[in-house]
């Protein structure tokens, strides 16, 4: 295997902060000695699995806002679940406009706006849930279907991030590939092309590697 060797200091910026010190070994490809490695995951639709993985997460996190919505109308508290969204986007334009006079420059404002526009975009869903609620369905039963399917979603998630696994790493130059717990990470101390840290890609730490031993002052 391959790893060039550097002396890191931590806290080194700042007095209050006990330096610590310790090797980085930058892994480079035995094959072609390029830096640019990518961790190599399986199995080979793991891209997949993740995308599935958050749309999972996405359509639970959707479902959040109707069961609390649900849960709300359940409890037979007031004021009417349909204004929350309406207060929390009021409230919150009304402070943007009075902190930063709707600055749209300033990122703050930008990450207000944007709540906004989730709390405004929840009041359909929200009508809809009291509607059921009162119309159709008793509040505990929606409350119950909601929890279910957040559940189930929640499983489903889990399961698929079971199959997704860290197989070592893959060179993005050659297509090498060293799997994990092999001598590429193991025998840390060596460097069979000899190569230095002035060879390592700038900045330092956005390349692969590994920390070695903490070296005592």
């Amino acid at each position: 295997m391959g790893s060039v060797k550097d002396l890191y200091t931590t806290g080194d910026n700042d007095p209050e902060i006990t330096p610590v010190r310790y090797f980085r070994h930058y892994f480079y490809c035995d094959a072609c000695g390029s830096f640019q490695l990518a961790p190599w995951m399986g199995p080979e639709n793991h891209a997949d699995l993740e995308q599935s993985r958050k749309k999972l997460a996405r359509a639970a996190w959707l479902g959040v806002p109707l069961l609390l919505a649900s849960g709300w109308q359940a409890l037979g508290l007031i004021p009417s679940a349909i204004w929350l969204p309406i207060l929390a986007a009021g409230a919150t334009l009304a402070v943007l406009a009075w902190v930063y006079f709707l600055d749209l420059a300033d990122p703050r404002v930008r990450a207000g706006l944007q709540f906004v526009k989730r709390a405004l975009v929840w009041l359909p869903a929200v009508a809809v849930v009291q509607w059921l609620g009162s119309e159709l369905l008793p509040p505990w039963l929606v409350v119950v279907a909601v929890g279910l399917g957040i559940t189930g979603l929640v499983i489903r998630r889990t399961v698929l991030g079971s199959k997704i696994e860290y197989l070592g790493l893959r060179c993005a130059e050659c297509g090498a590939s060293y799997a994990h717990g092999t001598a590429f990470f193991t025998d840390l101390e060596a460097n069979p092309r000899g190569l230095t840290v002035a060879e390592v890609p700038r900045p330092l730490g956005s390349s692969a590697f590994h920390r070695g031993a903490t070296v005592a002052d």
